[in-house]
């Protein structure tokens, strides 16, 4: 595999087994990479958790207006009862 498809794979993974194979993928590439790859995969890396952090955020966001709407919607509910 080349250094690009390492980090492509932690974006593929869309299961455990694939995001546990795409990490563990990544760790022995990393170990055996020249200083420059290893530089590409750490700053890759990075990116790839910036990215779910991020992702992480907005469906945290996501959720907690929907639960808003859903407290508005019971209020409105009880008020009219």
């Amino acid at each position: 595999m080349k250094k690009e498809q390492i980090i492509q794979a932690l974006y593929d993974a869309n299961t455990l087994d694939a995001i546990e194979k795409a990490g563990d993928d990544w760790s022995a590439f990393y170990q055996n990479a020249s200083p420059e790859d290893k530089e590409y995969l750490a700053n890759g890396m990075r990116q790839f958790a910036d990215d779910v952090i991020e992702k992480s955020k907005q469906s945290s966001f996501e959720v907690q207006k929907v639960l808003a709407e859903f407290e508005a919607m019971k209020l409105a509910e009880s008020q009219h009862q």
